[in-house]
C-alpha cells in the first residue's frame, strides 16, 4: 500500500515538474517550442526564455505568465511610434482594378476563410508559417496544418480553446522575419490602429511574404469594439504606407447582405433582413440596369460592376505581398 502511495507521489511529482512546452495544449500540431523560437518580449524585445511556468527575459526584468492556461504576452505600445515614407495614393488609385484571385476549392473550408482567400495561401503549406491575428477558437487552424502549414494562433482574448498565445496585434511578440504568411480575417476594423497593425505584420514577414484578410467597410459598429471601417481606398493607403507591394483587392460581403444583416439582428429581424435584402437588391439591379441603358445611350462607357461593388460593399479582402528586396 505505502508503495502504490509513493509511486502515485512521484508521478503527480512528475506531471507537475513537466516543463512550459509540455504543459500546454498536447494536442496541438505545434509545439510551444517551436513558437517560442521566434517570440520575442514585446516590450524588450529579448529573446524569451522558460522558467518554471513563466517566460522570461534573459535579463529577467520581464516575467510574463498564463491566463486562463495560455502564455500571456499582450503588451499595448507605450505610445504610437509611426515613421513611415509618406505615400502618395493618387496615381494608384486612378489606376487601381479589383480582381478575384482564382478560387481553391475545398470541403473543408473553415469560417470566414473561403475558396478566393484560400488562394492566397495556396493549396500546399511545405512548412511555411502562418500567423493568424485574431484566430478565436481556432477554427482555421485544422485546415492550414492539414495541408503542411505551421500555424500559430494569437488573440487578444479566450474563446473556446483560444489562441497558441495571448498578444496585442498592435505589438506582436515575434523576432522580424519569422512567418511567411500573417492571416487576418475581420479584424482591423476592431483595432485601434490599423496602420500599426500593419506595419507589425510588415515587420514579421519574411521577404516576398503575404499578409491578407478582410476589413468592415458598409458595416454597423459590432461585436462591442468597432473601430476602423475602412473603404478600398483607406486598405490600399494603409498597406502601401508600411511598405507592401503588389496590393490586391477585392469585395466580399455586398451591401444588399451587410446592411440588413446588421439592422435587423437575431431571430425577430428575419422578416426584416428579408424584405431589406430584396428591396436592395432589387434597387441595385434597376439602377445600373438603367443606369447601363441611358449610358449606352449617351455613348459613355458602361458601369464597371466589380469596382461598383468594391466601392460599396459591406467588407473588402485584401493580399498584400512584402518586398522580395531586403532593405
Amino acid at each position: 500500500m505505502l508503495g502504490h502511495i509513493l509511486s502515485r507521489i512521484e508521478h503527480v511529482v512528475l506531471i507537475c515538474g513537466k516543463n512550459f512546452h509540455e504543459r500546454l495544449m498536447v494536442n496541438d500540431p505545434i509545439s510551444a517550442a517551436e513558437w517560442l523560437a521566434i517570440a520575442r518580449c514585446p516590450v524588450s524585445g529579448q529573446r524569451l526564455l522558460v522558467e518554471g511556468d513563466a517566460l522570461v527575459t534573459a535579463d529577467g526584468r520581464r516575467r510574463y505568465g498564463r491566463f486562463e492556461g495560455i502564455p500571456d504576452l499582450r503588451r499595448s505600445p507605450a505610445r504610437f511610434k509611426i515613421d513611415l515614407p509618406w505615400y502618395e495614393p493618387w496615381s494608384d488609385l486612378e489606376s487601381q482594378t479589383f480582381v478575384f484571385p482564382k478560387p481553391l476549392e475545398a470541403p473543408d473550408l473553415p469560417f470566414h476563410l473561403d475558396a478566393h482567400q484560400a488562394a492566397i495561401a495556396g493549396p500546399e503549406g511545405r512548412g511555411r508559417w502562418i500567423l493568424e491575428i485574431g484566430c478565436a477558437t481556432r477554427h482555421a487552424e485544422r485546415y492550414f496544418t492539414s495541408r503542411g502549414f505551421r500555424y500559430v494562433g494569437t488573440d487578444y482574448d479566450k474563446r473556446g480553446r483560444g489562441p497558441h498565445l495571448f498578444a496585442d496585434a498592435h505589438n506582436l511578440p515575434f523576432v522580424d522575419e519569422s512567418f511567411d504568411l500573417v492571416y487576418a480575417m475581420a479584424v482591423l476594423e476592431h483595432l485601434v490602429s490599423p496602420l500599426t497593425a500593419a506595419a507589425e505584420a510588415a515587420r514579421i514577414l519574411r521577404a516576398g511574404g503575404t499578409f491578407f484578410g478582410s476589413a468592415a467597410f458598409v458595416y454597423g459598429f459590432h461585436d462591442k469594439a468597432s473601430f476602423n471601417h475602412m473603404s478600398s481606398g483607406g486598405l490600399l493607403c494603409m498597406l502601401r504606407t508600411v511598405g507592401f507591394d503588389d496590393v490586391q483587392i477585392w469585395p466580399g460581403w455586398p451591401y444588399q447582405e451587410s446592411i440588413p444583416a446588421w439592422a435587423f439582428r437575431g431571430l425577430s429581424g428575419a422578416p426584416w433582413r428579408l424584405v431589406t435584402r430584396s428591396l436592395l437588391s432589387l434597387g441595385e439591379w434597376s439602377y445600373t440596369a438603367v443606369s447601363n441603358v441611358a449610358r449606352r445611350l449617351a455613348g459613355k462607357p458602361q458601369i464597371n460592376i466589380l469596382e461598383r461593388r468594391a466601392h460599396c460593399c459591406g467588407g473588402l479582402n485584401f493580399a498584400a505581398r512584402k518586398s522580395s528586396r531586403r532593405a
